[in-house]
């Protein structure tokens, strides 16, 4: 099985479930069918994009989280599954009566692991650690002493060094753009874990706004974030960020966010480690275990993206002939409606004619997507009775 993340912000594609597949048109023809169980995300970002609530319920159905986003392609809404878990509601019942004590101590443990993955980034971008791992060593139960926030402050100045940077949750200039988009795919990779676990994303350990829905999802996050950071500061650093968040960016983001994160000395993809982490809390709750599962090591190596370049006008005026032309050739075998298998739709490697290059255009034409492998029947299920 595979964890793919499908981002459609570059054309007004037609979205709809058939044969456990998510079907994927533009000007009424199939470019791409991907397995209900194998999509893990769908960003949906272009205005004119379309789907049904037969579409939703299937993607629902299937386990995927869906990211609404604005105008400017940053993550504004999250829908996912009501139930992941045969234990839910059990489990639920669980997170409300847990004790202080034990939130401050995991909440304690979660930023030791944050602070010592900014640690890391900037031993891995700026050849010094910034005192932070003293910090992390320091951090007490509950984070009493707001060892995060001090963190926080040398970190993003450390981070990005001669600038006045400073965090922006409206993502007003590029480098905040790109941080709360690569955030909002974080949030909605460990947002399906935490419901595929059993677990009720609204009970927090340490994030408490009444308007959070996701408050669980805002403190579990916290260890995965300087993977997006690091890939972030490299291209700022390489001065690749404009105005506008481009699908090379964000095809990037993604791919650093994919990569494989030492978990208990195995190197596991983020799907992976975030159902570890959330699973290691459904254990610490029903009292299997003391200590959450999080990353030892993020993937803060140099990114090795194949990402699309930024398409001119007249390159964008000749995918559009390509796809033309391609369309006309590209068919779909048949299948009876008694073998419900998915559609085999001819794609655009089986003709002689067109060759991978064209079809990858074709493709980003449209959307983009990211995968890894993921063995999904490898994820632990904690037996609570």
């Amino acid at each position: 099985m595979q964890g793919r993340i499908l981002d459609f912000s570059q054309a007004p594609v037609k979205l709809r479930v058939r044969y456990r597949q998510l079907q994927i048109s533009l000007d009424g023809r199939e470019i791409d069918a991907v397995p209900l169980a194998d999509v893990a995300v769908v960003l949906l970002a272009h205005p004119q994009l379309s789907l049904s609530l037969a579409t939703l319920q299937g993607l629902t159905a299937a386990g995927a989280s869906i990211v609404v986003c604005d105008a400017r392609s940053l993550p504004c809404g999250l829908c996912l599954p009501l139930v992941g878990h045969h234990l839910s509601a059990r489990r639920t019942r669980l997170q409300a009566s847990v004790s202080r004590p034990l939130q401050k101590r995991l909440w304690r443990q979660i930023v030791k692991s944050k602070i010592e993955g900014q640690a890391a980034v900037l031993e891995t971008l700026r050849g010094d650690d910034g005192g932070l791992r003293a910090l992390a060593a320091a951090t007490l139960s509950g984070d009493s002493d707001n060892r995060e926030a001090v963190a926080a402050k040398r970190y993003w100045s450390q981070l990005f060094k001669r600038s006045r940077f400073k965090r922006d949750l409206d993502g007003g200039d590029p480098t905040n753009a790109a941080l709360n988009y690569g955030y909002g795919v974080l949030r909605a990779i460990v947002a399906r874990a935490v419901v595929a676990s059993g677990l009720c994303p609204a009970f927090g350990l340490f994030h408490r706004n009444k308007y959070d829905a996701f408050a669980l999802v805002d403190d579990l996050i916290e260890p995965f974030r300087p993977a997006v950071d690091v890939c972030v500061a490299r291209l700022r650093d390489e001065k690749r960020l404009g105005d506008v968040l481009s699908t090379e960016i964000k095809s990037t983001l993604i791919r650093q966010l994919t990569g494989r994160y030492g978990v208990e000395g195995f190197q596991e993809t983020i799907f992976e480690a975030a159902s570890k982490a959330t699973e290691s809390l459904a254990r610490v709750y029903v009292g299997k275990d003391k200590r959450l599962i999080l990353p030892e090591t993020l993937p803060l190596a140099a990114i090795n993206a194949e990402t699309p370049p930024v398409k001119t006008q007249d390159a964008e005026s000749a995918d559009v002939e390509n796809l033309e032309n391609i369309s006309s050739k590209v068919g779909a075998t048949k299948t009876t409606d008694d073998e419900m298998e998915p559609i085999e739709n001819k794609s655009v490697a089986d003709s002689q004619e067109i060759d991978d290059e064209e079809e990858e255009d074709l493709r980003l034409d449209g959307f983009f997507d990211v995968y890894v492998d993921w063995d999904y029947e490898s994820d632990f299920r904690l037996d609570d009775e």
